[in-house]
């Protein structure tokens, strides 16, 4: 997967009109920027529980993950609410057909939602996109049994 420009980046932020378009801005330049995360911006339509959807900024793709001498990449998609950094981000994992969410988990729910203290312990200005994904592997390595994992 190839980085998003910065120019690219910026043009997305400016068309989601996000309440603190900076903080977004650099919070989404951090994380695809982190040599852990493969992630590509997209504004996408978020569906929320009670029907309304809005269109979203979205990354998707993968964080790095080391299980027992090997590493993996864990599908995840992080979603940007109108008043990020105020509000916690939505972070999901997708597994692919291969892959099993546990329903042991404490992390994540069995629909794929993450659920981890960091999120919801999420408060501005001390939380940040960047410090959440270098917490998702270690979450990860709970998620899913390990002959499950994509390599």
């Amino acid at each position: 997967m190839v980085k998003q420009s910065q120019n690219e980046i910026d043009q997305m932020v400016q068309r989601a009109r996000p309440t603190n378009r900076d903080l977004v801005r650099r919070d989404i330049t951090h994380g695809v920027n982190l040599p852990i995360s493969n992630l590509v911006l997209k504004l996408k339509e978020y569906y929320y529980n009670d029907g309304n959807s809005k269109e979203l900024l979205c990354l998707d793709g993968t964080v790095a993950c080391e299980y027992k001498g090997n590493r993996y990449y864990i599908p995840i998609e992080i979603w940007f609410q109108q008043d990020h950094p105020n509000v916690p981000p939505l972070a999901y994992v997708k597994p692919t057909s291969d892959m099993f969410v546990s329903t042991a988990s404490r992390d994540v729910q069995p629909d794929g939602t993450i659920i981890i203290p960091y999120i919801k312990n999420w408060r501005h200005p001390n939380s940040d996109l960047q410090t959440l994904l270098k917490a998702m592997p270690i979450v990860a390595r709970s998620i899913f049994s390990p002959e499950n994992l994509c390599r």
